[in-house]
Order: structure tokens, then C-alpha cells, then sequence
């Protein structure tokens, strides 16, 4: 059967064509044989050497060998002399142009197949002296090289796909979605590369791409980092310039990595600050003082203070005996920044005592207090008091809440949930043989800290200890919980951290952190930091993971650091002194208000 193209031309069916190819491969491979013997018993004479044609290809390999790069030849072989025919060859010989290689005399097929292999290593490591023309020009010669240019490319890849310009080849559309796919350093890298490359590196679009792909990514979250939830990265607005912004965080890892923070201490407290939660744009403490204290994070000043009766209406709330303002910033550059007075209120419902705890968030603002209870404050109707909740016997030392439950514990050695949106007592769990210092939940699990050494777990609906953690030699003061539920972190008097697997209960992590009582710890589930302060008045940053120091800031603080939790950007904490700290890696950097969810 044949096949007939156009205009009536024949064309042997495909097996036929293959048998042909078959056919003509052993009569070249028969008449490079016959060559071969023919120029072993004739080509050793000077005549035989090869043609000028390729004498450039035979300057190359002089080269090469005089650069002692490994050579395939003999190193007693003479290049320039011919070859006595009488003389026994010891080892192969690749050959010169349309010669075949010279197989050593004697050896049989093990000799035939050295050959190959040496002209196969003699091409390798000298195809680079040639061009691409001498490299796939000789079509005939050689055993176990390519036969054709097809075959050799497949072989030996050609360079120069390796250099192609896809920006110029490609549509810029094309381009853009390529380098949406690579890091930074190598984006910065190809806006190096020519104008083009710039222009198409420069792409918001490319940027943008990069920012959301490398800076939502999270240690402890079930999801990565939403735009606009004030985890350091914004919303997705049409203005953004993403490269601006990536520069900007990038910037402050770096000051994260390398510890470089400025401090701000703000001052207006009367005594020890034992709670503190904050935002972008505003900081909540409570004090031995009585009040509850709402500060503006941009202007570092105080803008409400909600309190008894007795203590907003004192003289000594705003001015110091002598005249000098109580609220005010020190600055980094240790300069005071004063300002008006804030406003003081008082509501019918109100602490008498210590406020010890507190949690707020977009709605709501919850305090407990040494006074046994808890209220419940309407921040969209200017902290106005909802309601209070009562039923622990003693101090509320801990609180935490979500949109179904506020769960407290206190110092009469019980945990209580209540109804977020009535304020009714839902139930109350009892398992812990010592004050509950701490307590914190993920859906319905609570996790929960005592003085009685343990770390326990609860299930909401059933009000059951669903599980222990046991290590700890001393009361625990303080524990926490990663925001996807998988780590819990615990420490206390015995000067430990202990971060433990929240499924199995094994301890992963045991950290000889600090000189005294670890009193407070915050996991940033985001970045994976551990924040830590104790009553060795130090604040210390470590690595979820491995439980490596990463930061220590001793003694800025000039009392025990009874608070401190962090973000994307700071570090704030609280202690017996009357003062609040913010540790800001941000503040010098420039642009960095970009990075917030406004």
C-alpha cells in the first residue's frame, strides 16, 4: 500500500519508511566500518591527519588540552606527530572530521566499546569550544553521537532556549501572569535587566500578586490572612500601590528579625496596668486604679477614662500634687508629648475594685474586676453599660468571649459561661483544685490554667474535662491558645513554658524562658511568635516551632510586666509600674500606615 500526495506523488506506507531508515542507518553504519579498517591499516601517516577544514576545531581541542581539562587523550599522546602504524594502541582514540575513532589494536569488542564511551566523553566535555554549525555539521562520523541535528538537540539541549526573551516575545499580558509567579528578589532582580523588563516588572498587577501570595501566609490560622482584618495586610483597594506596600512590609520583618523597636511609654495611670488589648487604632487598659482607660494609637493620648464615681471626680485623676499632667507620651527620642485633659465618665453600673481583665471587639467591651463580677459595655453607644455579670465567689482573674459565649473564670476555683446576647448563666465547670488564673476558648473548647499546676480543656456543650495537660512543678499563671486550636502554650511559677499539642496533649516544646514568674503570654498565630513577660521585668519573643529565642528586651520595664500581646507591628505591654509600653518595629518605617485596614 502506498500513500500519494499531492499532485499524484507517491509515498511508502510509515512501517516501509521506517525499514528504509532502518536500511540506510546499517549501510552507513557498514561503510563506516569498512572506513574504519581501512584508515587503521593506512591512516597512521602524516597524510591521514585531518583536513584544514575543521583545523579550527583542532585549535580548539589544543586548547582545551594545554588548560589541563581533563583530556580524553593519553597524556604522552603526540597531537602533532603522526602515528607509527606498527605501534600498538593502548587506548582509544576519538577521531579527527569525518574519521571514525582509532580502536586500540587487540581488545576485541570490550576495545570497541571504550571507543564509544571516550568519544562520547571527548564531545561532552569539549562540545562547548564549538559552535553550534561544527557541533551538529557532521552528520556521519562518530559512535553514540547523534545522527542528525534533531537528535543532537534532544541530547544536548541548545543554550539558547535557556535565553529567551519571553517579555519581548510574548504578549505583556502573558509576561505580567508569568512574573506574578516569582518572589521578590527575583522581581527586583529583572527590573535590572533592561527597560522592558522594568516596565513589566513595575506592574501593580505583579506586585499585588506577590504581596497576597508571600505576606498572608500564617503559622497558626485555618485560613490565610484576610485583606482588611488588621493583621497587616490592607484591603484590596484600586489605589494600592503594591509594591510600595510590599517594600513597606518587608521592611518591618526586617526590624522584627533584627529586634529594632522604639518605645513609646504612655502615662496617666495611677497604679499597676494588669490588662491590655489593642488595635490599629486604639489601646483598652484596666488598673489597679479602678479605671478603664481607652487611648488613640495614633495620637498616643487618652481619650476617655470610665471609672467610679470617687475616682473621676478626684482632683489627683488628671494632675500630680505639684501641677504636672498625668497623661502624656514619652517619645522615642525621650521627648514628652503632653496634651488636654480626657474626658472622665461614670456610669450607674461600675467597678469598685480592681479591673483585672478585660477583652473587646468591634460591639462589645467586657471587664472583670477584684469585685467578683463582670460588666458588659456598648462601644458603639460611647461605652455605655449593658450589663453586669454575677455569680463568682471571689476575683475574676481571666475572660474570653465569641459571638455565642462569654466564658470567666475567677479565684473561687470556677470557670462560668454565659449567654453573650442575654447576660443568663449558662453553666458553670468545676475540675480545678486552685484559683483559674487564665482562660481562653476556640469554638466550643475552652482552655483553662490553674494554680493547681494544670492545664485543662472543656467542651462547651458538655461542660466536660475532655482533657489534661500535666508537667508544670509550680501554679500556672498564665496559657493561651493558637487561633486554628492545635497549640496551647502554659507557664507560670515554675519559670517554664511549655507549648503543648492541643489533640494529643504531648509537649512539644519545654522553654527554660525567664528568671521568675512568667505572668503573661500571647501567640501570634500569624507570624508564629511567642511573646512573654515576667516578673523578671523582661519581655521575650520566641519561636513557636523550635522554641528559639528570637528578641529579648530586659528591663524595660522598671517593675514586673504583668500584660503583653503583639501584632503584625508592635509589642505592647503593661506592668506594676503606671506605665503602657509600645514596642513600634514600624514606626521609622516609611509608608507604613499603608499596611492598616482603614
Amino acid at each position: 500500500m502506498t500513500l500519494k500526495g499531492l499532485g499524484g506523488t507517491s509515498y511508502p506506507p510509515r512501517d516501509d519508511a521506517k525499514k528504509e531508515r532502518g536500511i540506510r542507518g546499517l549501510l552507513r553504519k557498514a561503510s563506516v566500518s569498512i572506513k574504519s579498517k581501512t584508515q587503521r591499516r593506512h591512516s597512521h601517516a602524516v597524510e591521514s591527519r585531518p583536513s584544514t577544514s575543521y583545523s579550527p576545531w583542532l585549535n580548539r581541542l589544543r586548547g582545551a588540552a594545554s588548560f589541563n581539562r581533563h583530556p580524553v587523550f593519553p597524556s604522552d599522546y603526540d597531537y602533532e606527530s603522526a602515528v607509527d602504524s606498527c605501534t600498538e594502541l593502548m587506548s582509544p582514540i576519538p577521531g579527527y572530521g569525518d574519521a571514525p575513532p582509532i580502536i586500540p589494536i587487540g581488545s576485541g569488542g570490550a576495545a570497541a566499546r571504550a571507543t564509544a564511551a571516550a568519544q562520547n566523553e571527548y564531545f561532552v566535555r569539549h562540545r562547548q569550544f564549538l559552535s553550534a554549525d561544527e557541533r551538529f555539521g557532521d552528520h556521519e562520523s562518530g559512535i553514540g553521537i547523534a545522527m542528525s541535528p534533531s537528535e543532537s538537540a534532544s541530547s544536548y539541549p541548545d543554550p539558547a532556549i535557556s535565553r529567551v526573551d519571553f517579555i519581548s516575545v510574548l504578549p505583556v499580558e502573558l509576561s505580567i501572569q508569568i512574573l506574578a509567579h516569582v518572589d521578590h528578589v527575583t522581581l527586583y532582580n529583572t527590573s535590572l535587566v533592561s527597560k522592558s523588563w522594568a516596565r513589566v516588572s513595575r506592574s501593580q498587577h505583579v506586585w499585588r500578586e506577590a504581596f497576597l501570595r508571600e505576606k498572608s501566609k500564617t503559622y497558626a490560622m485555618s485560613t490565610p490572612v484576610q485583606p482588611g482584618t488588621m493583621l497587616g495586610v490592607p484591603p484590596t483597594r484600586p489605589d494600592n500601590n503594591w509594591k510600595e506596600l510590599y517594600r513597606a512590609r518587608q521592611e518591618l520583618e526586617d526590624n522584627w528579625r533584627h529586634g529594632r523597636a522604639e518605645p513609646v511609654y504612655l502615662n496617666g495611670h495611677l497604679d499597676s496596668i494588669y490588662c491590655v488589648q489593642f488595635d490599629e487604632f486604639k489601646i483598652i487598659t484596666g488598673s489597679r486604679d479602678k479605671t478603664i482607660r481607652v487611648w488613640d494609637m495614633k495620637t498616643y493620648t487618652c481619650s476617655l477614662i470610665i471609672g467610679p464615681p470617687d475616682v473621676v471626680q478626684s482632683s489627683s485623676l488628671m494632675t500630680a500634687p505639684d501641677g504636672t499632667p498625668h497623661h502624656y507620651a514619652t517619645l522615642p527620642d525621650q521627648s514628652r508629648q503632653t496634651q488636654y485633659n480626657p474626658e472622665a465618665v461614670s456610669f450607674p453600673i461600675h467597678h469598685n475594685k480592681s479591673i483585672l481583665c478585660l477583652q473587646y471587639d468591634e460591639n462589645i467591651l467586657v471587664t472583670g474586676s477584684s469585685d467578683s463580677t463582670c460588666i458588659v459595655y456598648d462601644i458603639k453607644n460611647g461605652y455605655q453599660p449593658i450589663r453586669r455579670l454575677q455569680h463568682h465567689t471571689a476575683a475574676v482573674l481571666d475572660l474570653a468571649f465569641d459571638e455565642r459565649y462569654i466564658v470567666t473564670c475567677s479565684k473561687d476555683v470556677s470557670i462560668c459561661v454565659w449567654d453573650r446576647e442575654t447576660g443568663n448563666l449558662l453553666k458553670q465547670l468545676r475540675g480545678h483544685t486552685g484559683p483559674v488564673n487564665a482562660v481562653q476558648m476556640r469554638g466550643n473548647t475552652i482552655v483553662s490554667c490553674s494554680g493547681d499546676f494544670t492545664v485543662k480543656l472543656w467542651n462547651i456543650d458538655t461542660g466536660k474535662n475532655i482533657r489534661e495537660f500535666s508537667g508544670h512543678t509550680k501554679g500556672l499563671a498564665c496559657s493561651q491558645f493558637s487561633d486554628d486550636s492545635r497549640f496551647i502554650a502554659s507557664a507560670g511559677n515554675d519559670k517554664i513554658i511549655r507549648i503543648w499539642d492541643a489533640n494529643t496533649g504531648e509537649c512539644l516544646q519545654n522553654i527554660a524562658a525567664h528568671d521568675n514568674l512568667v505572668r503573661s503570654l500571647h501567640i501570634d498565630s500569624v507570624s508564629g511568635r511567642l511573646i512573654s513577660g515576667s516578673y523578671d521585668q523582661d519581655i521575650k519573643v520566641f519561636e513557636m516551632e523550635t522554641g528559639r529565642l528570637l528578641l529579648d528586651f530586659p528591663k524595660w520595664h522598671s517593675s514586673w510586666v504583668l500584660g503583653a500581646k503583639s501584632d503584625y507591628r508592635r509589642i505592647i505591654s503593661t506592668g506594676q509600674d503606671p506605665k503602657i509600653l509600645i514596642m513600634d518595629f514600624g514606626l521609622n518605617v516609611e509608608g507604613i500606615d499603608m499596611l492598616e485596614s482603614k
